[in-house]
């Protein structure tokens, strides 16, 4: 074996995937002599079984790899390989668990079970402890006879589900496993069963699409029809091809972004299901006639590499996931977790990038702390703007009336409120350690979401408002970048601007409007609290809670806030409650800094910075002599300068002009968000608007003796809001 787990040829039936922790040896992962030839009487040459053989074995041990726990689908657990035998002895003679409601129809969408799951689930782990060396059930006739009988119930009550995804796909991976485990040693009906109840069909569009066909594949292979098998690969790879039509499509995105139920960023979710999927299926072929090709290869590293690693710090950049708990992969409690398996199957079935998927792999683990990419992404199909160094990362989610901001996946809990309601509206994600929010939900505050603006009050509706606000958006230089919200939801209006540099993040607003009853606050930050918790160098007690403030600097964990302009500040440091649904209360301590705005503001406005890494003593340097300028803000301009780097940016919200001293003016023909960066022998500037599609926008830059300009022409369709970068001249 390879230093990546790449198994030559010639020794490709005997290996067990790297790094899984398997033990057992090829006897229990093998087909039986005449199961082989079956194969080869049905026109398959010997090389092309024995590749289809390797890809059996290495589907078993992906399941096997996963631990007692049977996992199939919606992350619940009904059935353990250790308790395969239970199931046996439970089975009634025709084949019916007395426990299994066949005739219940619930979805098991919301943290509902449909009752047959219990079914295929309890089948699912049966299949697997006849494989499992180390289980009880291990190569016992009797798991087989109990599965001949279980089968053939199920076939003839015919379970059905309201909810379209069990009937389908959730049914459909159950039976499909049991193929794959053991159809060959299955009676000839309980076999065809099988077969019938795995509705699996070539779809290459999205999740749902590489459900489908994973199921596909799961018939074809257990049937070895070499022809099925590479429609259902070609058919697999498409699901992670780039849409560039522009359109509203359950697709990868042209900025490498995943949209699922509409124009909805979904790298997480349902784009994580994609990734673990096509990535298992890359892994279990590698090395055999049925392999992917290398642009296929590429393709899922542009998805992966080039887009969802943005979104990963060691923990996801996406806050929102915090109601409800997360999954526990291979000893790791994130929301991360889940990339784990496709990351290590990747490392083994991608040389070239192995080591980027390793490196991603390892900072999810807890091993390092950064993942492995510096620069500033802005995925301007989605919305979502990923500032990362070496020592933190910063993430921040806008939304314009283009987007939907998110959908409530989870049970509603009218006492704890619309948990996700304001996560797409300038919510910011801070991170350093990584352990800044998950140490802290599920007792999160959901109405203070870092860097949101918004009336303080519980949403008691699982449909909010959208955002009206069109001039939202970002621009990008692959190193620097800005993101622009206008708020305009819950009768509360504002202009917010977010500018991203080596050290420091600016956050500015103006004005900031609303007619709610309710006090109107922008959040800081909220996370769990540290010991050193502190304003203007100044211990904040633990219980206290909103208590105000006129500090310049505050730090709590290895953050650090300054302000400025000061404000109407208030800090916290208290025990909050909660919960995530269907468990016990929890305490956890909460840091939270905000500026209140107080009820109906008309015009208000704020400004703070965030130095994520720095010491107590370099924020409090920082706060006497601040090293960004801000220019401007207001609602029509909000900008900011770093002399030492030379480099502008502003959020034009209207045509027009900005000072930037010494006799130099930066002016604009149309709204644009702007870089100006003169680092260099010429001045080269960024420019993108995300609302109006095909326009040109002129930026002159006059200086005494001197005036440079240059016209960009910006996109539309699928680059509708994508930055456009040239010189001056």
């Amino acid at each position: 074996m390879t230093e990546n787990g790449v198994v030559p040829l010639p020794d490709r039936r005997r290996v067990l995937l790297g790094g899984l922790g398997i033990t057992a040896g090829v006897a229990g992962l093998t087909l039986s002599v005449p199961a082989l030839a079956r194969a080869a009487e049905a026109g398959g040459s010997r090389a092309v079984t024995d590749d289809i053989q390797l890809i059996i074995e290495r589907l078993r041990q992906r399941f096997l790899a996963q631990g007692d726990q049977v996992r199939i689908a919606n992350g619940i657990f009904l059935a353990r390989t250790s308790e395969a035998l239970t199931y046996v002895e439970s089975l009634r003679a025709d084949g019916s668990w007395p426990d299994v409601d066949y005739g219940d129809t619930t979805s098991s969408a919301n943290g509902r079970v449909w009752s047959p799951y219990h079914a295929l689930y309890r089948m699912t782990a049966m299949a697997h402890a006849y494989r499992d060396p180390d289980a009880a059930g291990y190569g016992k006739s009797e798991l087989i006879e109990a599965l001949n009988r279980a089968l053939l119930y199920w076939d003839s009550v015919k379970p059905t589900s309201t909810n379209w995804w069990e009937v389908e796909i959730g049914k459909s991976m159950a039976m499909g496993r049991v193929s794959i485990f053991v159809g060959d040693e299955l009676s000839t009906e309980a076999r065809e069963v099988t077969y019938a109840h795995n509705t699996g069909r070539l779809d290459p569009v999205g999740a749902n699409g590489s459900w489908r066909t994973e199921n596909y594949l799961y018939e074809a292979v257990a049937k070895h029809a070499t022809a099925d098998i590479e429609q259902g690969y070609a058919t697999m790879s498409q699901t992670v091809a780039v849409d560039s039509s522009g359109k509203v499509t359950e697709a990868v995105q042209v900025d490498s972004s995943f949209w699922a139920h509409g124009a909805q960023l979904y790298s997480e979710g349902y784009g994580m299901a994609l990734f673990t999927i096509v990535a298992a299926w890359a892994d279990v072929a590698r090395g055999t006639s049925f392999a992917f090709s290398p642009e296929d290869i590429d393709a899922i590293a542009f998805y992966i590499l080039d887009g969802t690693r943005w979104l990963i710090r060691g923990e996801i950049g996406m806050m929102y996931l915090g109601y409800r708990p997360p999954n526990t992969i291979d000893g790791i409690t994130s929301y991360a977790a889940d990339f784990l398996e496709p990351l290590d199957r990747m490392v083994r079935a991608d040389e070239t990038n192995s080591a980027a998927y390793q490196r991603l792999a390892d900072n999810i683990r807890g091993k390092i702390r950064e993942n492995g990419v510096t620069g500033h992404k802005y995925f301007w199909r989605s919305e979502f703007s990923s500032h990362l160094r070496d020592g933190y990362g910063i993430f921040t989610r806008v939304n314009s009336p283009r987007m939907k901001g998110s959908e409530y996946r989870s049970t509603f809990r009218p006492e704890v409120g619309n948990e996700i309601d304001w996560n797409a509206a300038g919510a910011t994600s801070i991170q350093v350690t990584n352990r800044e929010y998950d140490d802290l939900v599920p007792a999160f505050d959901w109405f203070h979401y870092p860097g949101v603006t918004a009336p303080y009050t519980k949403v008691t509706t699982q449909s909010s408002p959208a955002n009206r606000g069109s001039f939202t958006g970002g621009v990008s230089d692959g190193r620097y970048g800005a993101s622009v919200f206008t708020l305009d939801r819950f009768s509360t209006t504002g202009r917010k601007s977010y500018f991203y540099f080596d050290d420091e993040m600016v956050a500015l607003g103006a004005g900031i409007s609303s007619t709610s009853r309710h006090a109107v606050h922008t959040t800081v930050n909220q996370g769990a609290a540290r010991p050193n918790a502190s304003v203007g160098g100044k211990a904040v007690r633990p219980g206290t809670d909103s208590a105000a403030t006129a500090a310049s600097w505050a730090y709590n964990d290895e953050i650090g806030y300054v302000f400025p302009e000061g404000g109407p500040l208030k800090v916290s440091n208290k025990e909050q409650t909660g919960s995530w649904l269907d468990r016990d209360p929890v305490k956890r301590n909460a840091f939270t800094l905000f500026f209140d705005h107080g009820t109906t503001p008309d015009g208000a406005t704020y400004a703070y910075v965030l130095l994520p890494g720095a010491t107590p003593d370099k924020v409090r340097s920082y706060a006497a002599k601040p090293v960004v300028r801000i220019l401007r803000n207001d609602e029509q301009v909000q900008a900011v300068r770093h002399p030492r780097l030379r480099l502008t940016m502003a959020t034009f919200h209207a045509a027009g002009s900005l000072d930037l001293g010494s006799g130099r003016t930066l002016r604009v023909d149309q709204p644009a968000l702007i870089m100006l960066d003169e680092d260099g022998s010429s001045a080269v500037v960024s420019v993108a608007n995300p609302d109006q599609p095909g326009l040109t926008v002129s930026v002159t830059l006059a200086a005494p003796g001197r005036t440079r300009r240059a016209s960009f022409p910006l996109g539309a369709g699928p680059n509708l809001g994508k930055t456009v970068t040239q010189p001056l001249r």
